[in-house]
């Protein structure tokens, strides 16, 4: 190509750099480790835990126990721990995968001479010189070109965008103008001379890079889970706690244990009452929460939200108006509030004190220490069985978001496809066989190795194609067929070569071969070949016949002739006539062979998959039935995106359930679509590997890029699928919704306890056993027992059925229906049984340490044995299945019952225990199983039923 330009001076160049800014993509902003580490204790359980730590610290100064203050610490720095160093490493590895060299040598002509300059040094009004194989530097417009054809998959979706200087051409059918060409995208046929419009982040990928980095942190639905869950503990826990200190409070001073008059006593009801009005800001909207979430419509007014005045202020103004009210009420029954022997002695404010100290210990038993953790265990777990299987999780939330999705907006080209143009079939005239050495076979390999722009590259493992897609499928082709197509350029001498345009719609390459054999080759549309060629009627029914067929599949049909010329003095302006049609072959880019498999198995899952693509809607229907998308009878909807853009949200989203295919679809169209699902209540999960998918990955509630993406894909993901595979987004669904149900079977069990150990504890004084469990007896059940239960459980694999049910609703409740039944009724038989126990118990008189050891004994068996229940929870199949498979689940079980033994036999005073024979170990062990047993045979029933 002649230089006909002069190029920028060196003057020109840095005005231009200042005004305009250097050719560079600004790299997304990065948190600090601090900051990331600090984002963990945004958790809603790690927040309801610090109070609870709190809480038990200012009681263990009271009372001088400590340990179970510091235990929940321990478990808070754990769990945010643990978290963080997840985090920090997927991010180290992430940062490993992407690398950007921007130093690669670019043409530039600049003061009229043709010069090399680093891809970063290029500014707006460069003239730059493009060739077949170079990625293309900046945007710009085209000046000059030739037979140019370029690679815009990685930002438009489109494998091959036909572009020319000559706007007159355009025919509307690409996304972007004719004469564009955009930074990031690769010539793949001809040259071209372009000047630069746009440099660095004002370019098309440095918008859409942008756009990509303005993360979107919607809360996962973990996250409100987790936030309704402890919305729930705390507010049942405080009512609970307040009530038991009011109730306790009473009957003590109504008792006989200390000697008040009729006028202490109402000063007593009067400060109580006046403790309610000072908590007015914690009781209140507790009550009005349980009452919602008990779906009953009375509720009882929100005097904080009406009044719009500070609810510390609003509860000191309530207490106060109580005990004036009080004590103006005492003055017409001659109750003096300020006479000093109308309140009470030292001891029964020393009991009050212990009463409330009490309550707030109900409080930390009652707040699950262990879900923190079991939480972030499970997390942590999924997290690594995903990357081992080809997930890289990047932002660990994910991990369980994507259990939650109910479509996945997949890209086409690299995602549910190879990304490889591959020879699918083929029809050659009388059975040509490429192996054999005769005239149309010679032929037919000199039109495929050299009447061809493309190259196949061997540096690496895996063969790598350059130049144009369908001419390297050519190539790939003959080498899978062990022909050596370099052999048979350097033994055919071109004589001439009129490139492929899609004008013409075919190319045809001059030359002699080894023999001496002078052979015009022409290669091409097989509507324009036939044409070229003195072929008979039935060949070209056939032919024609055949071709459709290929059409119907999606595949491109590339013709092959040939006429041999001899000394002919041939034209090289003349269109090719009088040729022998030799054949012709089908090439398309093969769908994933795991894709229609993964497709199906999202479907069973209840997950609507939708294909979003740049290519049209031939190519894009026939992949959609390829992978079973849509079903042959299905109301399914296949749009455009420029159609999709022009109707308005509330017309979209009538459409987008039974949309199953967007074509020609830009970054905008899909962003749409995401965001549409979205305001429909949807968990959105976002498959690609282009820059063009950036915006949407990020939007999406989990982003999935591929792991050949490019690198501003991959900083808007949230996964990155390191073998490219479609089939491993079932892999991450599977391990999502597995991390779900581990966290729901730890809170049956946990709740269980706790629930049970408050019921004990509240109970004990009205049986004549005032403390039937003592603070460090209650350390081992509910710090200890709860962290062995967090890792037992988190390590639970998927089962078979995980990927049968339906994904649940974002807005359910954690705890479900059955989880809440099983929970009260399995507490409730605990309650009985230990109740019923201790009655006994005392019924022979005082109850020794030795009665009680045995009843501690009962206590954590009952909970050792449920643990085996709730490994299989909501599965209805037998403990035994898989139990065995699991060690970390039996050796976690191991040491629990190992851990108990060492307390009964060895606690002694600390533990309040005594050492207990075999045949009471015996006795205990078989009598509590029982509920092993029992639950076995209602899951056998229930089997047989179902």
């Amino acid at each position: 190509m002649d230089i006909k330009h002069q190029g920028l001076s060196a003057e020109q160049v840095l005005e231009n750099r200042r005004l305009y800014g250097e050719n560079i993509l600004t790299p997304p902003p990065r948190d600090p480790w601090w900051k990331l580490f600090l984002e963990k204790f945004n958790d809603p359980i790690i927040r309801i835990l610090s109070i609870a730590a709190s809480i038990a610290i200012g009681v263990g100064i009271f009372n001088g126990h400590y340990l179970e203050g510091v235990g929940i610490v321990l478990a808070i720095f754990l769990a945010t721990f643990m978290s963080f160093i997840n985090e920090y490493r997927a991010g180290k590895e992430f940062d490993v995968l992407n690398q950007v060299n921007d130093e690669m040598p670019v043409k530039v002509i600049r003061d009229g001479n043709v010069t090399s300059v680093p891809k970063r040094d290029l500014v707006v009004g460069d003239i730059v010189i493009i060739d077949r194989g170079d990625e293309i530097p900046t945007d710009g417009i085209l000046l000059e070109s030739v037979a140019l054809s370029v690679n815009e998959s990685s930002l438009t979706g489109e494998p091959i965008a036909r572009k020319s200087h000559d706007i007159s051409t355009d025919d509307g059918s690409h996304t972007y103008p004719i004469n564009k060409v955009l930074k990031s995208t690769a010539v793949v046929e001809g040259h071209g001379i372009v000047e630069t419009t746009t440099v660095g982040d004002k370019t098309e990928i440095g918008t859409t890079a942008r756009e990509a980095t303005i993360r979107i942190d919607a809360p996962t639905p973990l996250t409100i889970q987790l936030h309704k869950l402890s919305d729930f503990i705390s507010s049942s826990a405080f009512l609970l706690a307040i009530s038991i200190f009011v109730i306790l409070a009473f009957i003590d001073i109504s008792s006989s244990n200390f000697a008040l008059d009729s006028h202490q006593k109402f000063v007593f009801g009067a400060i109580v009452l006046t403790i309610v009005g000072l908590l007015t800001k914690f009781w209140l909207p507790s009550i009005n929460y349980l009452l919602n979430q008990a779906g009953l419509k009375f509720a009882i007014p929100d005097i904080f939200q009406k009044i719009k005045v500070n609810a510390v202020i609003v509860s000191l103004a309530i207490g106060i108006l109580v005990l004036a009210v009080s004590a103006i009420i005492g003055s017409f029954f001659g109750v003096d509030f300020f006479l000093a022997q109308n309140w009470f002695s030292v001891d029964v404010l020393s009991s009050l004190l212990n009463y409330f100290m009490v309550s707030m210990t109900l409080i930390v038993v009652a707040v699950p220490e262990g879900l923190a953790m079991s939480v972030t265990l499970s997390l942590a777990y999924s997290m690594r069985k995903m990357t081992a299987a080809n997930n890289l999780v990047r932002r660990m939330q994910a991990t369980e978001t994507m259990g939650a999705a109910t479509v996945i907006c997949t890209d086409k080209t690299g995602t549910l496809t190879q990304n490889q143009m591959t020879v699918l079939e083929w029809h050659f005239i009388g059975n040509v066989d490429i192996k054999e050495n005769t005239v149309e076979s010679d032929v037919l390999k000199y039109s495929m190795a050299v009447n061809s722009s493309a190259h196949l590259d061997f540096s690496d493992e895996k063969t790598k194609t350059v130049g144009n897609p369908t001419d390297a499928a050519l190539l790939l082709w003959l080498n899978n067929n062990s022909v050596n197509y370099r052999s048979l350029r350097e033994d055919f001498k071109v004589e001439y070569q009129l490139p492929f345009s899609s004008e013409k719609k075919y190319m045809f390459t001059i030359g002699t071969d080894k023999q001496g054999k002078r052979f015009l080759l022409v290669k091409g549309a097989p509507e324009i070949v036939l044409s070229m060629s003195k072929t008979d009627e039935s060949v070209a029914k056939l032919s024609k016949q055949i071709i459709e067929e290929y059409q119907s599949k999606s595949l491109r049909s590339i013709a092959f002739a040939y006429r041999e010329l001899g000394s002919e003095n041939y034209n090289y302006e003349d269109t090719p006539s009088n040729l022998i049609f030799v054949g012709f072959v089908g090439i398309a880019d093969p769908v994933r062979g795991d894709v229609a498999h993964a497709v199906a198995s999202c479907h069973t899952a209840g997950i609507d998959v939708k294909m979003i693509t740049g290519d049209n809607v031939v190519t894009a229907s026939s992949i959609g039935k390829q992978i079973n998308i849509y079903a042959d009878n299905s109301s399914h909807i296949a749009i455009s995106g420029p159609d999709f853009e022009a109707l308005s949200d509330a017309e979209a989203s009538k459409i987008i359930g039974n949309l199953k295919i967007m074509y020609r679809a830009r970054p905008s169209d899909k962003l749409k679509l995401v965001r549409l699902l979205q305001e429909q209540g949807q968990v959105v999960a976002v498959t690609g590997d282009g820059t063009n998918d950036a915006p949407s990955l990020n939007r999406a509630n989990v982003g999935l890029a591929m792991g050949t993406g490019t690198q501003v894909a991959k900083e808007a993901s949230d996964i990155i699928l390191l073998d490219d595979s479609f089939a491993s987004i079932v892999n991450a669904v599977r391990w999502g919704r597995t991390l779900f149900q581990n966290i729901q079977k730890f809170l049956f069990f946990q709740l269980t306890i706790n629930l049970l150990a408050v019921a004990i504890v509240l109970t004990g004084p009205f049986t004549g056993i005032t403390l039937p469990l003592t603070v460090t007896q209650m350390l081992w059940v509910n710090l200890i027992m709860d962290t062995f239960a967090a890792l037992a459980l988190a390590t639970e694999p998927p089962h078979a059925g995980v990927m049968k049910q339906h994904p649940r609703k974002t807005d359910d409740f954690i705890i479900s229906k059955s989880i809440r039944n099983g929970i009260v009724y399995t507490a409730g038989a605990f309650f009985v049984a230990l109740i019923a126990m201790l009655q006994y118990l005392k019924s022979d008189g005082e109850v020794t340490n030795y009665e009680l050891t045995i009843f501690f004994n009962v206590f954590v068996m009952l909970q050792f044995w449920n643990l085996f229940n709730a490994r299989v929870y909501g599965q209805n199949v037998s403990v035994f299945k898989g139990l065995f498979k699991n060690r970390s689940f039996l050796l976690i079980a191991l040491l629990i019952f190992v851990g108990q033994i060492f307390i009964i036999q060895f606690g002694g005073a600390f533990f309040r225990t005594v050492p207990l024979k075999a045949n009471d170990w015996l006795l205990v062990v078989l009598s509590t199983s029982l509920i092993l047993w029992i639950s076995e045979l209602i899951n056998f029933i229930r089997r047989k039923l179902t």
